[in-house]
């Protein structure tokens, strides 16, 4: 009678397989996380962006402005810059501008530049002229696609 030998437990390229799988798989996943991270600093960027704009007409409302130079804005700077002039600290003349750096998320701005959004006492959106602005929109970009801000009279 013959004996055969048989063998249990794991042969080494049984754990390859595994290990390459198991490789495949965790590299699926990170790619997953990062592609989420993205389209969600992609997304506070735009929502950020649309609170200031909601902010700097509400301030020109509030303030009544009817001088240009006395309207809140925001202004597109660059392809990475943009910045917010508002009365935060409620004393009826605008602050110094806040400029907002969108390079340290990654994240672009489409053009033209630079472009700036007034705010008359009225909400309406215009331009340094006094003139009235057609709705528009702006473009945020990274990696993971394009967010866009609707920019409108009513808000």
């Amino acid at each position: 009678m013959k004996r055969q030998d048989t063998h249990t437990g794991f042969a080494t390229v049984d754990f390859l397989i595994v290990a390459v799988i198991v490789l495949i798989l965790a590299t699926y996943a990170f790619t997953a996380i990062m592609h989420a991270k993205q389209s969600h600093t992609l997304a506070g960027a735009a929502q950020q962006f649309a609170g200031y704009l909601e902010r700097a007409r509400s301030d020109s409302m509030r303030r009544r402005a009817t001088d240009v130079r006395q309207m809140a804005e925001v202004t597109i700077l660059n392809a990475q810059f943009y910045s917010v002039r508002l009365d935060e600290d409620g004393d009826g003349a605008l602050d110094v501008p806040r400029v907002l750096n969108l390079q340290d998320q990654q994240l672009t701005v489409e053009g033209p530049y630079p472009r700036t959004f007034i705010f008359d006492r009225y909400g309406k959106s215009i331009d340094n002229g006094g003139n009235a602005l057609q709705a528009t929109s702006v473009v945020f970009t990274n990696r993971s696609g394009k967010s866009v801000v609707k920019i409108s009279d009513d808000g």
